[in-house]
């Protein structure tokens, strides 16, 4: 017996709800990712002991417009939510 597909709903993809996350093609936080990955490596991969490394490479990032301007509170950072320029500027 044949199987049909015409009854199948047509797939419409979406875009992620966060949107894109745009490369660092001008290595802008090159720096603050280098840290944090060295973090990861040296605890093991436990990012728990690297959050402050992660805050200033999200931080730089939204510094340099690649990502959104989000308060640190929605991205998992619940002991600070300043959103303004870091403090460890380039």
């Amino acid at each position: 017996m044949a199987s049909h597909t015409f009854s199948q709903k047509k797939f419409i993809p979406t875009p992620p709800e966060k949107g894109s996350f745009p490369l660092d093609h001008e290595n802008l936080c090159k720096r603050y990712y280098f840290n944090y990955m060295t973090c990861l490596r040296k605890s093991d991969d436990d990012n728990s002991k690297c959050r402050s490394e992660a805050k200033e490479y999200l931080s730089c990032r939204m510094d340099n417009n690649l990502m959104e301007v989000t308060p640190f509170s929605k991205l998992g950072f619940q002991d600070d939510d300043k959103t303004t320029k870091s403090t460890n500027k380039q």
